[in-house]
C-alpha cells in the first residue's frame, strides 16, 4: 500500500523546507511577536535573576570555586576600582516592614533585664519585664504604654529605644512582627516622626555590626570564604554608596537597597527562634573590617544581584560595564542563571489601555548582549484599545533577560484527523528533505531523509539512526514516492522536466520504468486514485487536476476543478476507502475531500502552525492517512 501523502507545488524543493517560525528571535534589533495564546500564558525560558549589574553573586561564588581571591573577584565585577578602607561608623537602616506606621511594640531580648526609651533632653523611662506599645497620637507626642498597666506621654519627635543588661550595657531591643515574635537588632531602635499621626521605625547600628546581618541574608554562609569576603566587601561599599547618595541618608533592609535582618528572631520571652547571623559570615566580615573598594577617591556604588545569567549588565558608573561573565552558570547548585517559568496573559494583559483586551506582545529591542540577543530593552503590547510601549520588562518574572520558549522541533504525528499529535521524535537534520513511505510494506509509514543523492531509510517512526542509507539519482531531482507496481512498498522516481523515471525498489541503479507526461512546469502529485494498489500521476495547472490512473502518457482519465489556484494541495486516503483523493491547506486548517470531485470539502481539520512543514501518512497501519507536521528550530 502506497501511503506517502507529500504536499508538492511548482517549486517542490522549496516547498519542503519552511521558513523561521513567526516570534523567534532572530537579532537583538528584531521584533519579536508572540500573539496571545489560547492556553492563557506562555513558556518562557530566561537567564539570571534580578538586576545583573555589577557582581553576580553566583559568580563570585563559582569564581571563588575556581580559585580566585575576594578581591581578585570584585577587581573582575568592577573592573578600575581600587581597594580603600573605611571606618566603622554608626548607619540608619529603615525598617521597611514598620515604614510609616501609627504603632509598634517592642521588648527585650534574652540577657536584658529592662527595656529603656529615651525622648527628647532627659526624658528616659526603664520598663522590666513584658512589652511596650508605642504609638502617635497628636503632632507632638509619643505614648509608650507598658504591658504592665504604666503609660508615659513623651513629646519629642523622635525616640531611642535600647534594652540594657545588668551592667547598663545596650544589648539591642526587639521590634515586634506580630504579637508572639520579633526580631532583634543591635545597636538602638529610632523611632522618627513622619506626621502627626505616624512614624518610622529605624535601627541606628554601627557598620560591621550592620554587615553581620546583612551578609548571611544575601548568600549562604556555606559558600567558599573567598565567595563570603566578596559579599562582605560589596555590601559594605554598596550601603556606604547608597547612603552618601540619597539626601535622608538612610538605607533600607529589603532588596530595594540590600537585605538585613538584624541579629535574630525571637518569641515574646526574648528566646532566639532563629539567627540571622552565622559564624562563617561573621569571620568574613571581620576578616575584611573597614575594606571597600573605590573609584576615583570616593566608595564605589558596588551593586550586586543574585546571577546575571552569563552577562553582566551596565550601568551609568565607569566601574558598572557590560561583559562576558565565565564563572556565572559554573557553581553547583545555581538554578536561576538559566530558568523556565510561565507568564500569564493576565499579567500583561494589565498594561492595555483602558482595560483592553490583549492581542500581541511584542518584543521590539534587546541589548544585543549573549543568549536570545540579551536583555530587553523595549517592548509593546497591542491590544484591542491600542498599543503601549512598556517601561516595565519584568513582568514579575526573574530578570528581563528571557525569551518565550519557541516550539519544541522535530516531527508531531497524529493518528487521527484531531489536533494532538501522539508521536513525537527528533529525527535527521534541519536542512534534509523529508520523505514520507511504507518502505518496508508492513502498511505503516515511515520517514527517509535525502541529503543531496543518498536516502537514509527509517522503517520505524523513532530518533536514532537511519536502518539502511542508499544512493539514487542527481542531487538536484525532483522525487515522487510511491508504489508503482502494487507491491506494497514504496519506491522513489525521479522527476526531469516531463520525464519519470521510476523504480520499483529503494537501490541505486538504472530506471526500471520512463514514462512522459503532462507539462514541465505542471505541479505533481502522486496517489492511487481508483484503487487498485497502484499508484499513479495527476498534474495540477491552477485549480484543476488532471488525473491518470496509469503509469503511461497520453490524456488523463479525469479531470476536475477543486480549490483555489494558490492553494498548497495535499493527497492522502482520509477514509481508509482504498483511494487517494485531495485536500487543500489553508494556513493551518486542511479542507479535505474523500471523492475525486468538486465541491465543498467533506470535513476540514485544524492542526499545528501555518509555519509548519505538513505531511501526510498512514502513521499507525489502520490504512488510514492522517496529518503530521514538521516542525525546525
Amino acid at each position: 500500500m502506497r501511503s506517502v501523502r507529500h504536499l508538492l507545488s511548482s517549486a517542490l524543493a522549496a516547498a519542503l523546507t519552511l521558513g523561521v517560525v513567526v516570534g523567534l528571535p532572530t537579532a537583538a534589533s528584531a521584533d519579536e511577536t508572540y500573539p496571545r495564546p489560547g492556553s492563557g500564558s506562555w513558556e518562557i525560558q530566561g537567564r539570571g535573576w534580578g538586576h545583573g549589574i555589577g557582581m553576580s553573586q553566583w559568580g563570585a561564588q563559582g569564581a571563588a570555586l575556581q580559585g580566585l581571591t575576594h578581591r581578585q573577584i570584585l577587581g573582575f565585577y568592577y573592573p578600575g576600582t581600587a581597594v580603600g578602607s573605611v571606618r566603622n561608623n554608626p548607619l540608619d537602616v529603615r525598617l521597611m516592614a514598620h515604614q510609616n506606621t501609627d504603632s509598634v511594640r517592642l521588648w527585650a531580648p534574652q540577657g536584658a533585664n529592662r527595656l529603656q526609651v529615651a525622648g527628647a533632653g532627659n526624658t528616659t523611662r526603664s520598663y522590666a519585664g513584658g512589652y511596650v506599645t508605642v504609638d502617635r497620637a497628636d503632632d507632638n507626642r509619643f505614648w509608650v504604654r507598658h504591658s504592665g498597666g504604666a503609660v508615659h506621654a513623651f513629646t519629642a519627635t523622635e525616640l531611642t529605644v535600647t534594652a540594657r543588661n545588668a551592667d547598663n550595657n545596650n544589648v539591642g531591643a526587639v521590634v515586634g512582627s506580630s504579637s508572639t515574635r520579633g526580631t532583634w537588632y543591635r545597636g538602638t531602635i529610632q523611632l522618627v516622626r513622619e506626621n502627626s499621626t505616624l512614624f518610622d521605625v529605624r535601627n541606628h547600628v554601627a557598620l560591621e555590626q550592620y554587615l553581620r546581618g546583612v551578609v548571611p541574608r544575601e548568600v549562604p554562609a556555606s559558600w567558599h570564604t573567598q565567595a563570603l569576603r566578596a559579599q562582605s566587601v560589596a555590601a559594605r561599599s554598596y550601603v556606604l554608596a547608597e547612603i552618601a547618595g540619597n539626601s535622608a541618608g538612610l538605607t533600607c533592609d529589603t532588596t530595594q537597597c540590600q537585605v538585613y535582618g538584624g541579629r535574630a528572631t525571637v518569641d515574646r520571652d526574648g528566646d532566639v527562634l532563629t539567627a540571622h547571623d552565622h559564624p562563617r559570615t561573621d569571620a568574613a566580615v571581620a576578616d575584611t573590617a573597614g575594606e571597600v573598594r573605590t573609584y576615583g577617591g570616593s566608595v564605589a556604588f558596588t551593586q550586586f544581584s543574585s546571577t546575571n545569567g552569563g552577562w553582566t549588565k551596565a550601568s551609568t558608573r565607569p566601574y558598572l560595564v557590560a561583559k562576558p561573565d565565565p564563572y556565572t552558570g559554573t557553581a553547583p547548585g545555581d538554578t536561576r542563571t538559566t530558568w523556565t517559568d510561565r507568564l500569564s496573559v493576565g499579567t500583561v494583559e494589565a498594561y492595555c489601555p483602558s482595560n483592553g483586551r490583549l492581542r500581541n506582545l511584542v518584543i521590539t529591542e534587546r541589548d544585543g548582549n549573549g543568549a536570545f540577543g540579551g536583555r530587553i530593552t523595549e517592548a509593546r503590547v497591542e491590544c484591542s484599545t491600542g498599543n503601549r510601549t512598556l517601561t516595565n520588562l519584568r513582568f514579575d518574572l526573574f530578570s528581563e533577560w528571557w525569551r518565550v520558549t519557541p516550539p519544541p522541533t522535530g516531527f508531531f504525528l497524529s493518528n487521527t484527523l484531531g489536533a494532538e499529535a501522539e508521536i513525537v521524535f527528533q529525527y535527521g537534520r534541519d536542512d534534509d528533505e523529508v520523505l514520507i513511505g511504507d518502505w518496508d510494506g508492513n502498511r505503516t509509514d515511515t520517514i527517509t531523509m535525502r541529503r543531496g543523492k543518498i536516502f537514509h531509510v527509517s522503517n520505524s517512526l523513532r530518533a536514532g539512526g537511519a536502518d539502511y542509507s542508499f544512493p539514487y539519482g542527481r542531487a538536484n531531482d525532483v522525487i515522487l514516492i510511491g508504489d508503482w507496481n502494487g507491491d506494497g512498498r514504496d519506491s522513489i522516481a525521479v522527476r526531469r522536466g516531463r520525464e519519470y523515471h521510476i523504480r520499483n525498489d529503494n537501490r541505486p541503479g538504472d530506471a526500471q520504468r520512463v514514462i512522459t507526461y503532462g507539462h514541465a512546469d505542471d505541479d505533481v502529485l502522486v496517489g492511487d486514485w481508483n484503487g487498485d494498489g497502484r499508484d499513479t500521476l495527476a498534474v495540477r495547472r491552477g485549480s484543476v487536476y488532471h488525473v491518470k490512473n496509469s503509469l503511461t502518457g497520453g490524456d488523463a482519465d479525469s479531470v476536475i476543478s477543486y480549490g483555489r489556484a494558490d492553494d498548497d494541495v495535499i493527497v492522502g486516503d482520509w477514509n481508509g476507502n482504498g483511494r487517494d483523493t485531495f485536500g487543500v491547506r489553508r494556513g493551518n486548517v486542511y479542507h479535505l475531500k474523500n471523492s475525486i470531485s468538486g465541491g465543498d470539502a467533506d470535513r476540514v481539520v485544524a492542526f499545528g502552525r501555518a509555519t509548519d512543514e505538513v505531511l501526510v501518512g498512514d502513521w499507525n497501519g489502520d490504512r488510514r492517512d492522517t496529518l503530521g507536521l514538521r516542525r525546525l528550530g
